[in-house]
């Protein structure tokens, strides 16, 4: 009876941190594409960007020609996503000047910065590409392989 307590409580703990796991998960892959947002790690602040270096921001498609003086615009350099801060929006000649004295085409926009998590946008981007995407798939799969053999060794007493 006493060898299957720590069995019983390595997959109770391991258990619950799979959970937590698919959580985030549906989480960023499911409801946040629902509501139509797209998250962009912040990895450079350009200028005086509302966001901070590091944040992980959430973007929405949005038209450029509403877009007004404050807001923050996000378009892709690379494969990299920008945001910079709305200055003025001249829609007769479909063009907007950001915070950093650069012009952008309204084709160019992506979308407009609606709210950001400071600090989330760096473990993000790591997490998600190269060394970082490598560790996090080991990761859960040592915390599954852990709960499937805490699982296996619980034994139950006979009814």
């Amino acid at each position: 009876m006493k060898s299957s307590v720590v069995p019983r409580i390595l997959r109770d703990i391991t258990g619950a941190i799979l959970v937590a796991c698919c959580v985030v998960l549906i989480a960023f892959f499911g409801v946040m594409p629902l509501l139509r947002f797209t998250a962009c790690p912040v990895l450079k602040n350009k200028g005086g960007s509302v966001y901070q270096k590091g944040s992980l921001a959430f973007m929405r498609e949005t038209d450029p020609s509403k877009l007004k003086k404050g807001d923050v615009v996000f378009y892709y350099s690379g494969d990299t996503p920008v945001g910079m801060e709305v200055v003025s929006n001249d829609t007769a000649n479909s063009l907007i000047a950001t915070d950093t004295g650069k012009t952008l085409a309204y084709r160019k926009v992506s979308g407009k910065g609606i709210f950001s998590v400071p600090q989330l946008g760096t473990y993000a981007n790591w997490l998600t590409h190269g060394k970082g995407l490598l560790v996090s798939v080991i990761a859960m799969g040592v915390t599954f392989l852990i709960f499937a053999v805490s699982a296996f060794l619980v034994r139950y007493p006979d009814e």
